[in-house]
């Protein structure tokens, strides 16, 4: 086996470079960062999560009150055990919206550092 030489060694590091960016491809970048703002609508939500939430609860309560306010006790009976099953369902709603503010929370602020990090070395729209 033959020793690689300079040549070769600097041939195969360059290789392992990345090929530099085409004037349409740092033309595409640049527009992408000049509508990097334009972005946040999506990141930040355009809806109030704890607004739908209350509604929805609202709605949960309102429907098992009209649902147990029949004189029939049968009905009740049967209209609360279905019931049971909304409340849990709207429990796991509640859940799941909590969630989702705290990943959107942690995605706005990763979001507004990479948008800080850009502005730096770009103009940033």
């Amino acid at each position: 086996m033959r020793t690689p030489n300079l040549k070769f060694i600097l041939e195969t590091i360059l290789d392992d470079q990345p090929k530099p960016m085409s004037k349409d491809e740092k033309r595409a970048f640049m527009q992408e960062v000049a509508n990097f703002s334009a972005l946040g609508e999506s990141v930040y939500g355009k809806g109030n999560l704890e607004q739908i939430v209350e509604r929805v609860k609202t709605i949960v309560e309102s429907a098992d009150k009209i649902m147990t306010e029949s004189d029939d006790w049968m009905a009740n009976v049967a209209h609360k055990k279905g019931n049971k099953r909304m409340h849990e369902d709207y429990r796991d709603f509640e859940d799941a919206a909590r969630s989702l503010k705290e990943a959107q929370d942690r995605m706005a602020m990763a979001y507004e550092n990479i948008g800080q990090h850009l502005n730096r070395y770009f103009n940033v729209g």
